[in-house]
């Protein structure tokens, strides 16, 4: 569980900046891998988001890497449009007969949707754009310090003395402690 002092968002923005970086790789992979199916509308409309979407996750590892106030932007614009990129090659692959490949695309499309959510958060963009909670609604009790899930990286406020192995989130209802009490 990542807490939301600096360390613990730092390292969430380098896990975003790598998911994306690894995402922009796997963009131009498959507009690559499919130049080899029959050129059809979805195809095309595949190629066309794949191409789009590169420049775009380039744009958004330098902005975020850099903490410009555009890196959010571009992220969740990069993110959004290499969804919809990999759910239609998804869609398109497995209508081809190549279902656990198209199954594989689909999957990962709805795995980056989800990290949508995280950019878009009140305590990231906050974080990020280096405003304190106090000026901006979020109010945080005694003890109490923002921390994300492990499972769907939802912020969340939590009292860590407090937290119990059973604790789960309420977005995903996910465990928010990973493992055993003794690890």
């Amino acid at each position: 569980m990542g807490l939301s002092d600096s360390r613990g968002m730092d390292r969430l923005l380098r896990h975003l900046i790598v998911f994306i970086s690894v995402m922009t790789v796997l963009i131009l992979l498959l507009s690559i891998s499919l130049l080899q199916y029959p050129v059809t509308v979805s195809v095309s409309a595949s190629i066309l988001a794949s191409l789009l979407s590169v420049p775009m996750g380039i744009a958004a590892i330098f902005t975020l890497r850099s903490r410009s106030s555009s890196g959010p932007w571009f992220g969740v614009s990069f993110l959004s449009i290499s969804s919809f990129s990999l759910l239609i090659s998804g869609i398109t692959i497995f209508s081809m007969g190549h279902s656990f490949q198209g199954a594989l695309y689909a999957i990962l499309g709805i795995s980056s949707i989800r990290r949508v959510r995280v950019l878009m958060s009140k305590a990231f963009t906050q974080w990020y754009s280096g405003s304190s909670g106090s000026d901006s609604g979020i109010v945080l009790s005694q003890g109490e310090v923002l921390a994300t899930c492990p499972s769907c990286h939802s912020i969340l406020a939590v009292i860590p003395s407090k937290l119990d192995i059973e604790d789960r989130c309420p977005s995903c209802s996910g465990s928010l402690i990973r493992g055993s009490p003794e690890q």
